[in-house]
């Protein structure tokens, strides 16, 4: 810090100096327009020095509009007393404009706004540490801004057929054989819709065409807002790309439509978005419908399809954020700011009701109450849920190339998004402290044993504690089988090998027996012969009952025979992975009947092993979870306890880490066993640690039930 920075923080705060030079006077660039809000009149004004709108009753008006930057106060309030009858006093006068020239409203030479800007920096020297940070506000950075009125106007009169009643009547059309072709195939556009926005197996050449046909639609939705804006007189002055929570889009001003157009008309520029992507899912529909599936025109119609279709309305029009929905839906209920209105009407309720704090209020009718009680609860639950989305896609994405680190950037941005949010409640709970402490003070030296007891008595007996058994898993596969031959042979061919995938009756080895192969040629040859004697005793219309039987006979003899030869290549019996080493061995060998040919382990989901000492046996029930953590991962999987029953064998040096320990003799085990869907990374033979989540309980239970199983061990 240097000397200038120091004196600048250590100086006092300075009163304001006024910089205006003449009498005040309304902006040239200023657009005016009367309205009926609320069903009462009102003048809109539209600053477009400082985009800035105020809207004042007709006696404010009356009294703004003599305001030419020539008139004095007292000229003002003479002329006011003669027009109108209502005398003001030139204080009362200085005030309200001075009023309005701190809001913005009044005209500034480029002097006095100047003047204006450095001073509004000088008097925020002291709030530094509520500055935003150095990297922005992550839920709205705006990068680039431009003028677009040329370009609408020079656009408009080759696109102003489009608010022809002909063509809203084919979008309405289009719009029906979207919806009938969509209830067609809603359960494959729902799916689809759900898998296409999760992004868990999306590669960086998707994750680009996402966003490059995202900024396509969003060119097009925002320019349709801005020409409507245009088609009712007003114009548009702002137009860029912004990233709203790191999700690219763009914006257009089209506030002067709230100046020039009348509520149907507002109504219309706010729904002109949404209804030019439904016209490209419309005919992005159509031609998913038309065209062959795996063409080109196919799948891109079909991603245009997914990016307008149902999903991308739901938001875009829903009434609980500040987005399209949200403007028709204050045009319909005929008032603004509903969210910023009911959200303060609801902090204050909190504020005064629960916390009883001081707080003003600004009045809100009976009638209005319930709806803004309502409207910031569910307003608060969507905007919330919303950031929870986006967090939560991040963690896909990033999932998607690291899922044991996916989460650090997702919570980096959970961490970012939510941290004025997070300051906000901070500093409510340092005012509630404040407001409070000598109240809370006085309660706790009055009821500090009654406390204290009660906090013992919740630490004894409140369930608390997370009761689970803690023991050793190997990983097995989910269903085995294992194949052995039925009947003797030679080795010819191996035709599977270990580790090998396998589906179910793919054969495994060819094998070859000479007795099997020359029963089945003499059975085919037999079958042969009496077939032709068949034939022959059809021509000469002799007695064909023999021979039918014989030919029959012959039959079922090869039929025997075809089977035995089958039986020279014993197969999968399901599908899965050849577990066995030394298949590859087996070539040129001679096997005999029941010889294990092969292990085939079914891996889609893994068998969980865990096994369980003899005395936590009675706490370990089927049905509970189970969190399970292989060696060497960091990933916890998680199941259910399927069954538990006796080990046959004692364990593995790997598993059994109790014995060597305790020095106390062999240990009994059972093995409660769990299923885990297999992601492709478990392997047959993994180990690890399990934990049976068994119930909660409280500390004093769990004392208790320690003194009883060491009497009944020990003492009984």
């Amino acid at each position: 810090m240097n000397l200038a920075e120091a004196l600048n923080a250590a100086l006092p705060e300075m009163p304001v100096r006024r910089v205006r030079t003449g009498f005040p006077k309304m902006d040239p660039a200023a657009v005016v327009k009367a309205n009926v809000e609320d069903g009462e009149p009102v003048m809109v004004v539209l600053n477009r020095s400082t985009d800035k709108m105020f809207r004042f009753n007709p006696t404010q008006w009356r009294i703004i509009e003599l305001f030419d930057g020539v008139r004095n106060y007292e000229e003002i309030a003479a002329l006011h007393a003669e027009r109108y009858g209502v005398a003001y006093g030139t204080d009362d006068l200085r005030e309200f404009a001075a009023g309005l020239d701190d809001a913005e409203l009044w005209y500034r030479t480029p002097l006095e706004r100047s003047v204006a800007l450095r001073q509004k920096l000088e008097s925020g020297r002291h709030q530094h540490t509520h500055r935003k940070s150095k990297w922005g506000d992550i839920a709205h950075m705006q990068f680039s801004a431009w003028d677009p009125d040329q370009y609408f106007n020079r656009i408009y009169p080759y696109t102003k057929w489009v608010y022809s009643g002909w063509f809203t009547a084919l979008t309405v059309t289009l719009f029906a054989c979207m919806l009938l072709l969509s209830l067609a195939n809603w359960q494959q556009i729902r799916l689809d819709t759900v898998q296409f926005y999760t992004f868990t197996e999306k590669s960086a050449s998707d994750l680009a065409q996402f966003w490059l046909i995202f900024l396509f639609l969003g060119f097009f939705h925002e320019s349709a807002h801005g020409l409507t804006c245009k088609h009712y007189g007003a114009e548009v002055h702002g137009m860029g790309f912004h990233l709203v929570y790191l999700t690219p889009a763009f914006f257009v001003d089209v506030s002067e439509a709230w100046v020039y157009a009348s509520r149907w008309q507002r109504l219309v520029t706010i729904i002109a978005g949404v209804w030019v992507e439904m016209i490209f899912c419309s005919i992005a529909t159509i031609v998913w419908w038309g065209t062959p599936p795996g063409s080109g025109a196919h799948d891109f119609a079909y991603k245009i399809m997914l990016l307008t279709g149902a999903a991308v309305v739901v938001v875009n029009m829903n009434p609980l954020i500040k987005l399209d929905g949200y403007y028709a839906f204050s045009e319909i209920i005929g008032f603004s700011d509903i969210k910023e209105k009911s959200t303060a009407y609801l902090s204050g309720l909190v504020r005064g009701r629960i916390f009883r704090l001081p707080v003003e209020m600004e009045y809100v009718t009976r009638r209005r109450r319930p709806g803004y009680v309502a409207y910031a609860l569910l307003s608060g639950i969507y905007s919330y849920g919303l950031l929870f989305t986006v967090v939560r896609f991040s963690y896909n994405v990033c999932s998607r190339y690291s899922p044991q680190w996916g989460f650090v950037p997702a919570a980096i941005i959970a961490l970012v998004m939510f941290r004025g949010r997070l300051r906000t409640l901070t500093q409510f709970a340092q005012t509630v402290y404040l407001d409070k402490k000598d109240r809370v003070r006085a309660w706790w030296t009055a009821t500090r044993v009654a406390i204290a007891a009660l906090a013992t008595l919740v630490i004894l007996f409140a369930p608390v504690l997370h009761e689970t058994v803690t023991a050793r898993f190997v990983l097995e596969p989910g269903e085995r089988a294992v194949v052995r031959t039925t009947i003797p042979g030679r080795v010819v061919s191996v035709i599977a090998r270990e580790g090998e995938t396998v589906t179910a009756g793919s054969p495994l080895i060819e094998m070859e027996n000479r007795e099997v192969r020359s029963m089945r040629a003499g059975a085919g040859s037999e079958f042969a012969l009496t077939g032709m004697k068949r034939v022959e005793a059809q021509l000469d219309h002799s007695d064909q009952g023999q021979v039918i039987a014989e030919h029959a006979r012959a039959g079922v003899e090869r039929t025997i025979a075809e089977e035995e030869s089958e039986r020279l290549s014993p197969r999968a019996p399901i599908s899965g992975v050849v577990m066995n080493a030394g298949l590859k061995d087996l070539a040129g060998s001679y096997l005999d009947a029941g010889t294990i040919v092969a292990e085939i382990g079914a891996i889609g989901q893994m068998r969980a092993r865990i096994f369980v000492l003899e005395y936590a046996l009675p706490r370990v029930r089927e049905g509970e979870p189970v969190h399970l953590l292989a060696d060497g991962r960091f990933g916890v999987l998680r199941s259910r306890v399927m069954s538990v029953e006796r080990t046959p064998e004692p364990l593995d040096a790997a598993l059994d880490t109790n014995e060597k320990i305790r020095g106390v003799g062999t240990l009994t085990y059972f093995a409660a066993d769990a299923m885990i869907a297999n992601d492709g990374t478990l392997r047959d033979g993994m180990t690890g640690t399990a934990k049976i989540v068994v119930r909660r309980q409280s500390l004093a239970e769990a004392l208790v039930r320690e003194v009883r199983e060491f009497v009944q061990r020990k003492l009984w």
